[in-house]
């Protein structure tokens, strides 16, 4: 009987121990994994909102995890430099890109160099929705998209400093739609892109997230929301659909690694991201933007890069 007892007993305290190992399976990572500093590479300059974003993360991922994370600006064609590099990266979980829906869905699209498609990478998840919206300094003598449009038309033309390709064909779709000149400035990223607007070297801006602090301090204000939806920031601005334009830009923060990857370092990695994006940390970063955290997953991401693909696909195959 005692016998039967002890088995019993180390049974259920084995029974015990499985159960609580459980949650902690999902997000093991195999064996000597990482190896060494982690590299996230993000494809555009300091300081804009894909960099503070990636920023934050690795910084509580490391807290999280006790790895390393080296975060990288890799800046140049939209995310499509980094991209480039990432895809000829060792497949082995230890680079890590950061970038945003447009420069894996959209850059195949608009030049014959481009060594990739979006199905050149495996894909983490992702970290929030972009903003995107249109904005001027406050000073200028335009407040709403039909103002600026006269302005461009007086003028005979107008410039906006834009920090992607999504961005740039945004532009000509506002510029064909009024049959006005629009030109398009482009930016080494965000932050690049918002000094040329601030120093007054361009009439606007094309941003995700850093026209959300100007517009709160109220040295800038927006022309028009560039979303599906009006930006939660200045919910009174319109959206170009809303202008009777049907045009809008979708976007999200994205994290992706070379194909050939481990599935269960990806798994892993993954699980890391999703941690993250979930911490106090990130989510006030993302309240200072008048975002929120927004993590679709592996498989959620990679059916909105496809879609979008699909679209600028079949828009610069007719234009």
């Amino acid at each position: 009987m005692a016998h039967h007892n002890k088995a019993h007993t180390a049974a259920a305290a084995c029974l015990a121990s499985v159960l609580l190992a459980t949650p902690a399976l999902a997000a093991d990572c195999p064996a000597g994994y990482p190896s060494g500093p982690i590299n996230i590479n993000v494809g555009y300059g300091a300081g804009g909102g894909t960099d503070t974003a990636a920023r934050t993360l690795a910084a509580q991922i490391e807290k999280n995890k006790g790895w390393t994370l080296v975060v990288d600006n890799k800046p140049g064609a939209g995310g499509g430099v980094m991209s480039a590099a990432l895809m000829t990266a060792k497949p082995d979980g230890m680079t890590i890109g950061a970038a945003v829906t447009g420069s894996v869905a959209l850059n195949p699209y608009t030049s014959k160099d481009t060594p990739y498609t979006w199905e050149s990478f495996d894909y983490l998840g992702s970290s929030q929705d972009i903003g995107y919206g249109l904005s001027a300094l406050t000073e200028k003598p335009y407040s709403t998209l039909d103002e600026f449009i006269a302005f461009a038309k007086k003028e005979g033309s107008a410039t906006i400093s834009v920090t992607g390709l999504s961005q740039e064909i945004a532009v000509k779709q506002i510029a064909e739609h009024y049959g006005v000149e629009l030109i398009p400035v482009p930016g080494k990223g965000a932050a690049d892109a918002m000094q040329k607007a601030l120093g007054g070297h361009v009439d606007a801006t094309t941003q995700g997230t850093l026209q959300v602090a100007q517009i709160k301090s109220g040295k800038m204000k927006l022309l028009a929301a560039l979303t599906a939806e009006r930006a939660p920031y200045a919910p009174d601005t319109k959206t170009l659909i809303e202008n009777g334009l049907d045009a809008q830009i979708d976007g999200q923060v994205i994290f992706y690694v070379p194909k050939g990857v481990d599935p269960a370092i990806r798994a892993c990695l993954s699980d890391a991201l999703d941690a993250a994006v979930k911490s106090d940390a990130f989510g006030e970063l993302m309240v200072k933007v008048e975002s929120e955290p927004k993590n679709y997953g592996p498989e959620g991401i990679t059916k909105i890069i496809g879609k979008a693909a699909n679209f600028y696909k079949t828009y610069l195959g007719k234009s």
